[in-house]
């Protein structure tokens, strides 16, 4: 079930009682909460993976300069 779907399941109406609506803002307020899980979790992995590119760029941009020390001094 996607997500508008769930929206549509909660039934929202004008002729909603005070428990019926504070009922339905928890609800939504818990998805929120459980989405912004999942985007931190996932922006998270985008950190380390940044990170990890990163690392492997300096590690070749290391090579590469060794390799051009050896070759401009012959070591």
């Amino acid at each position: 079930m996607n997500t508008k779907e769930e929206l549509n399941n909660l039934s929202i109406r004008k002729t909603m009682n005070t428990v019926e609506i504070n009922k339905s803002i928890m609800e939504l307020n818990y998805r929120k909460e459980k989405l912004q899980r999942e985007v931190d979790d996932i922006q998270s992995q985008i950190y380390f993976l940044a990170n990890l590119r990163e690392t492997q760029r300096m590690t070749d941009d290391e090579r590469s300069g060794q390799s051009l020390f050896d070759q401009m001094f012959g070591g």
